[in-house]
């Protein structure tokens, strides 16, 4: 069952490898990245790098993926470098999965074409793809960590610093590698100063978060139920949890047997859990880490114990999950921005007409936003009139403690007339998407000392635009 390492093998590795290049290399091109993607590029686009270390912690994430992407935002490679970096670190992962992992063949395959590598990691220029990388070249040399403890403790405090659900396999890794030193009475002070200067860098930039309050008194469970209304097949609440019932039952089973596995698997899970469901909520490309974790638990678990009727039992589990997860694609209606942008649609309208593509566009939405990293050098400005908050020449969006993020022109200019007259000109537009325009062409609104003529300008698609005047 847990062969590896043969021709076969290669030959299933190379093959199934190829033809994961093919799909996400395709499915990549063309694609417009959508906000998250975008925000983060922006932000070290924008910032300096000190700054970008300070303002990033505030969303959510922690530094090592935009500090990657620092030079090249500088450049204004946008967006086929940061879409390579992410499938690089992907497609890494899944060969050093292929390489390393004492786990089957065909459920390697299985995870291989997966929804989360395939679909997600491999698609979405996140934080996550690293995170996934650091992971399992933390598990490849898992056997050899107490022989070269410094570079291990280097992989799990740069793990720690991609995202918060890498943090998790990190932290739970590191909790096993610390008993593992002082059981063999380690006394290597500069593996410990390594995990102990990343612990406290860590800390710094959670408990520094201006978003720490709020997130911890958000009410999660609306977007965490999805956890079971979708685990393996697509609005089954009954069904998810009764498979996930039957499958514990074999995987626990076995894990009992094997005490490392099992705490990484159960302190994980509770950690992602306890997040989910009091603490924030997760998304799909969160909730694919408890995915993540449960192959590495196997990966634990089969390069320790004997091949056993109930390890037999487990492993197929495995590959059950992996192939139901072939099938699962989490797109409705609320997700599909992630792979169909509407920022292409708006840029086809502002550069095909000759007053727009010369203008400012002011917007609080995140179609402009997506579109913003693509305007450097063009004749055109795209202003996000939020960002006058801070600084005339950013445009960074605020998205969470800012009152300005919520409206459109209309609304804006109502209760922030002071920011629209900061940043407007005599060539300035705003624009509103067709299904939330007023029925009216114009609108007038007072302020202390002048007024803010808002006026239809055109309207195309699903956009209208309208021309904003001081007067």
């Amino acid at each position: 069952m847990l062969n590896k390492n043969t021709m076969k093998v290669n030959k299933v590795a190379v093959f199934s490898l190829i033809i994961f290049a093919v799909i996400t290399i395709v499915r990549n091109v063309g694609r417009i990245p959508w906000f998250d993607e975008a925000h983060v590029w922006t932000i070290a686009e924008q910032l300096n790098f000190w700054d970008m270390v300070v303002s990033i912690k505030n969303e959510g994430h922690f530094f090592i993926w935009p500090a990657i992407l620092y030079p090249f935002a500088k450049l204004h490679l946008y967006p086929w470098v940061m879409k390579s970096i992410n499938w690089i670190f992907c497609f890494c992962s899944l060969i050093i999965m292929w390489r390393k992992a004492p786990i089957h063949n065909v459920i390697k395959m299985f995870i291989t074409f997966s929804f989360p590598f395939l679909g997600c990691y491999g698609i979405f220029a996140r934080c996550y793809s690293i995170g996934i990388f650091l992971l399992f070249s933390i598990m490849a040399i898992y056997e050899n960590r107490l022989k070269y403890p410094k570079i291990y403790a280097l992989l799990l405090i740069l793990c720690a610093n991609t995202s918060v659900m890498a943090l998790i396999g990190a932290t739970t890794l590191g909790l096993m590698f610390l008993k593992d030193l002082i059981s063999e009475k380690n006394k290597d002070i500069c593996t410990y100063l390594i995990l102990f200067a990343g612990s406290i860098l860590i800390i710094l930039q959670m408990f520094t978060n201006s978003e720490f309050n709020y997130v911890t008194k958000m009410a999660p469970f609306l977007t965490s139920k999805s956890i079971l209304t979708s685990t393996y097949i697509q609005n089954h609440f009954l069904l998810n949890t009764v498979l996930s019932a039957i499958f514990s039952v074999f995987i626990f089973k076995y894990f009992f047997k094997d005490k490392k596995s099992l705490f990484f698997l159960m302190f994980s899970y509770i950690s992602i859990l306890t997040l989910a469901f009091v603490f924030y909520g997760i998304y799909f490309w969160h909730g694919y880490f408890l995915y993540i974790y449960l192959i590495m638990a196997f990966w634990l678990a089969n390069s320790t114990l004997e091949t056993s009727k109930s390890g037999l039992q487990a492993n197929i589990v495995l590959g059950i999950i992996s192939f139901m997860l072939i099938f699962n694609f989490p797109i409705d209606v609320k997700t599909s921005e992630y792979y169909n942008s509407e920022a292409k649609k708006i840029l086809s309208v502002i550069e095909n007409d000759d007053i727009l593509k010369n203008a400012k566009i002011i917007h609080n939405s995140g179609e402009c936003y997506e579109a913003l990293p693509y305007t450097n050098n063009k004749s055109y400005k795209i202003k996000n009139y939020c960002s006058a908050e801070d600084n005339l020449d950013y445009n960074l969006f605020r998205t969470r403690f800012s009152g300005c993020v919520k409206g459109d022109i209309f609304g804006q200019s109502q209760r922030y007339p002071e920011i629209i007259k900061q940043i407007a000109d005599d060539n300035t537009f705003a624009y509103t998407k067709q299904s939330k325009t007023p029925v009216k062409n114009y609108a007038i609104i007072a302020a202390v000392g002048y007024n803010i003529l808002i006026k239809k300008y055109k309207c195309e698609e699903n956009y209208c635009f309208w021309k904003v005047e001081i007067k």
